[in-house]
């Protein structure tokens, strides 16, 4: 079971990804039909989601 502050499922992250965007992405390196390729990269996505949600409730707190 995934943690409740993930709404979308790796699998969902991954279906998201335009093909114009998987075709750039294994230009450089990462492919995301590789299973150790596609952890990371859900991994550096919610990764950001948690930064994005941090900055977020910091300047909620600070700036009202």
């Amino acid at each position: 079971m995934r943690p409740a502050r993930y709404p979308c499922s790796a699998a969902e992250i991954l279906r998201s990804i335009p093909q114009r965007d998987r075709a750039l992405l294994r230009r450089l390196g990462l492919n995301q039909d590789n299973p150790a390729h596609a952890e990371f990269f859900v991994e550096g996505v919610r990764a950001a989601d948690d930064a994005i949600a941090d900055q977020v409730r910091w300047e909620r707190e600070r700036l009202g």
